[in-house]
């Protein structure tokens, strides 16, 4: 049923004076409770609910039928001055509007000791529960409840406050999660205890107005990619709106089609992270490298893992790079490390300027997805033609299966071109060579390319964790650590100063600094203090407080910053290495 049949009912349930039972089922997260308490809102503020008072009750964690009926007491609140939640004053206010009944109440349950007997709890429970009558009153999560709380007991007692109590009863639950006994029970008794049952179905932009609440451009980029994926979980919405607000600041300085890539793959990520049964696994993604172009690796697959496929090629995510896994496992750990996205988002960034200059490798490829026409010899020399252009943003992945391509259809000879074009032109650090230390390097698996990277990678530069090796240095030193840092450019030593903080940051800062304690420092020590300090003055010149900040490493700012250049001690600072 779609969310406005929901409402409509919802509302009309609301208006009318009979006491009775109605059943709200659905999913987990797509909003069935916030529909409900929104609808109930709307319904007080046009004066059209017909019962004075109400209470909402979660059955999570509650184990007795006793328990359950206190927490309707505890929980009601007054409806004339709006929808709140229930605390200690709303419950205040209830018991002294109904102080008169309770004291009559009270000395009933004293004076006849057998009604205990018979209904059981304790006196409180028992008097409190008896003042619970004319009222609307919202049971949630059914599925959730403790495992002592039978299912029959709870639909009994609806039907009592029904037919005894005059009241009017929401039940609210995702009936999925029901199994055994418990299903048949709440199964068996759906009609004779439920007078209306709605199944709460929104459609993915429903869920969307609901969990993506902003009107800017990036909320409504958000919007977008949940309506493609066809999200309806709101709670999976909020934390997909949470994410992008976390790395949105990080991407300010890059391409705005960089912030656009990551949304998509964050809302993905999500998606696949919190409904892993309904979305593509993390696994399946993390493992789509050499499927980026449609290169399978001839094995068989499950059906599900095809219409995994047709949803991703039709969401425009054609591959896993390495960019997606610091934001699988930014997802993962609930946070994104600042570095590794900085240094990746630049990646993306020179990647989409080469291409809106020259177009891209992945447009080269259109014409291989996008028809079933006889163009093969079209379509390899447009490859061929892309590849040795755009060779600086192609994956170790991507190069291994378009050599694998130019080899099965007869064209040995461009393969091999390819190949080594490749690896005459990519210098970067021995890590991206070293295939058996990649998360990816097991999808590489022609054996020219692996050949070709092993070489590289003997050959190639160690990459220096500049940050690591700082904090090494702290306890003891040697020559090769001492080099690398003495080599190391001043842009190096401002990231590592400016992604770190608390402890981490002091003890590279007094690594770095030590050597102006030795007296026979060697030039090479000499030369990782006077780094540092360059890169405090580029920290320094950032903002006012950073120019303090900087002051007590004996940093001298320029004269255009208008901040003096006396090394003064700040408060606090009595150890300027520490």
């Amino acid at each position: 049923m779609s969310v406005k049949l929901v409402n409509e009912e919802i509302a009309r349930f609301l208006s009318r004076t009979d006491a009775e039972v109605l059943c709200i089922r659905g999913k987990w997260g797509v909003g069935k409770t916030y529909t409900w308490t929104k609808q109930l809102e709307a319904a007080q503020r046009e004066n059209s609910i017909k019962l004075p008072r109400y209470s909402y009750v979660s059955l999570f964690g509650i184990n007795s039928l006793d328990e359950l009926k206190f927490s309707i007491f505890e929980n009601v609140i007054t409806l004339n001055n709006g929808v709140k939640k229930a605390n200690l004053e709303t419950l205040d206010e209830f018991v002294n509007s109904r102080v008169g009944s309770w004291r009559k109440l009270t000395r009933y349950a004293q004076s006849m000791p057998f009604v205990k007997s018979i209904v059981g709890g304790d006196t409180t429970a028992l008097v409190s529960f008896m003042t619970i009558q004319d009222q609307i009153i919202c049971v949630d999560d059914l599925e959730r409840r403790g495992q002592k709380l039978d299912v029959n007991d709870v639909l009994g007692l609806l039907s009592y406050l029904r037919e005894q109590r005059n009241c009017k009863v929401v039940l609210i639950l995702n009936d999925e999660k029901l199994e055994g006994e418990a299903k048949r029970i709440f199964e068996k008794n759906l009609e004779k205890v439920i007078d209306v049952s709605l199944v709460f179905e929104p459609t993915a932009a429903d869920s969307a107005k609901i969990g993506v609440p902003g009107e800017d451009d990036t909320s409504k980029l958000v919007a977008e990619r949940c309506i493609a994926l066809g999200i309806t979980n709101v709670r999976v919405i909020k934390r997909i709106t949470r994410f992008v607000s976390a790395i949105q600041p990080l991407l300010k300085d890059f391409d705005s089609d960089v912030l656009k890539s990551t949304v998509g793959s964050i809302a993905l990520f999500c998606w696949s992270h919190d409904q892993p049964e309904e979305a593509p696994s993390l696994e399946f993604l993390l493992d789509k490298t050499n499927d980026k172009f449609g290169i399978d690796r001839n094995r068989e697959a499950p059906p599900r893992e095809f219409a995994w496929n047709a949803l991703l090629e039709s969401y425009g995510y054609t591959w896993t790079d390495d960019f997606d896994l610091v934001l699988i496992e930014g997802i993962r750990k609930g946070y994104f490390d600042p570095e590794k996205i900085e240094r990746h988002a630049k990646e993306q960034h020179d990647k989409i300027i080469a291409t809106k200059a020259g177009g891209s490798f992945e447009q080269a490829w259109r014409p291989y997805h996008d028809s079933f026409e006889n163009n093969q010899d079209a379509v390899l020399d447009g490859l061929f033609d892309s590849f040795m252009k755009n060779f600086r943003y192609v994956s170790p992945t991507n190069l291994d299966g378009t050599v694998r391509l130019f080899k099965d259809l007869d064209r040995p000879e461009q393969a091999q071109r390819m190949l080594q074009h490749y690896m005459a032109n990519r210098n970067e650090d021995r890590e991206f060579f070293d295939l058996d230390e990649s998360p990816f390097g097991d999808s590489v698996s022609d054996p020219d390319v692996r050949a070709a990277f092993k070489e590289k990678a003997t050959h190639a530069e160690e990459r220096r964790d500049l940050p690591a090796i700082m904090m090494s240095i702290k306890d003891g030193w040697d020559d090769e650590r001492i080099n690398a840092l003495a080599t190391a450019p001043i842009e190096e030593y401002r990231k590592a100063f400016k992604f770190r903080s608390g402890s981490d940051l002091r003890r590279m800062l007094s690594a770095v600094f030590q050597f102006d304690r030795i007296a026979n420092a060697s030039d090479a020590m000499r030369e990782i203090s006077r780094r540092a300090r360059e890169a405090l003055k580029l920290i320094g010149a950032e903002s006012p407080i950073n120019a303090r900040r900087v002051r007590r490493f004996g940093v001298t700012l320029q004269p255009e910053t208008g901040q003096p250049a006396a090394n003064q001690a700040e408060p606090g600072n009595n150890n300027s290495a520490q």
